[in-house]
């Protein structure tokens, strides 16, 4: 029978530390790492438990303001229905960022299709609850179903092979450059009725200088080799 060297209580032949005051046992018959813990001291949590864990704290963190939002919208009526605002944003910060904890093997399509329907349904409903009219069909849906398509070539590229960073960041600002070309032309179509590019020419310019640096980068083993002595990339 072994007992406490600090406060003396008895203690089981396989403890490690003293469960009154944690006390370390050291027994010098057995080597230090032949003892076995009779149970575990440590809540062991699966990964899919936490993630839902995690999905519950975060959905009461985004409710309760909805709550006290909704409570004080009630009670002075005169301000206006600004918690219906509220309730929609957080509605989609919910679908984008808590949602795909809750599936246990989320496919990338599935989400980012997810996303973009739900980033469409809020902006519908900004749409038809002020009442105007044209710009959610030739502006939003072309330029969310743009950018949903663009995410989705990007976690497809990546997936489909390991990349080197140099050539994902190319690869996005190629994506910034069109995006923004198709924007411009859009937003002109839209306001003046004919397809042109102004402010965009600039944006491609930019990334074009850009995507030529990590071209190089991605190719030269040295300069690759110094920029990551240098700047710990």
């Amino acid at each position: 029978m072994s007992y406490c060297v600090n406060c003396g209580v008895e203690l089981d032949k396989s403890a490690v530390k003293c469960v009154l005051c944690s006390a370390p046992v050291i027994n010098p018959f057995e080597p230090p790492d032949s003892a076995v813990m009779p149970y575990s001291d440590r809540l062991v949590i699966p990964p899919k438990v936490r993630r839902r864990y995690a999905a519950f704290i975060i959905s009461m963190v985004l409710l309760i303001p909805n709550i006290v939002c909704l409570v004080t919208n009630i009670l002075f009526p005169s301000t206006g229905a600004w918690a219906i605002y509220l309730a929609a944003s957080t509605a989609l910060v919910w679908i984008l960022f808590v949602f795909p904890f809750l599936i246990k093997k989320p496919h990338r399509l599935f989400i980012t299709t997810v996303d973009a329907a739900a980033t469409l349904a809020y902006v519908y409903f900004f749409y038809a609850f002020l009442h105007e009219k044209g710009w959610f069909a030739f502006l939003a849906v072309p330029l969310i179903i743009m950018l949903y398509f663009n995410v989705f070539f990007l976690l497809f590229w990546t997936a489909k092979k390991k990349r080197r960073q140099p050539y994902i960041i190319t690869a996005i600002l190629a994506e910034i450059s069109l995006y923004s070309l198709f924007a411009d032309a859009l937003f002109n179509r839209y306001y003046s009725g004919r397809f042109s590019v102004g402010v965009s020419v600039i944006i491609v310019l930019c990334c074009a200088a850009l995507m030529a640096f990590f071209i190089v980068v991605a190719k030269n083993y040295r300069l690759r080799a110094w920029l990551t002595g240098k700047f710990f990339v």
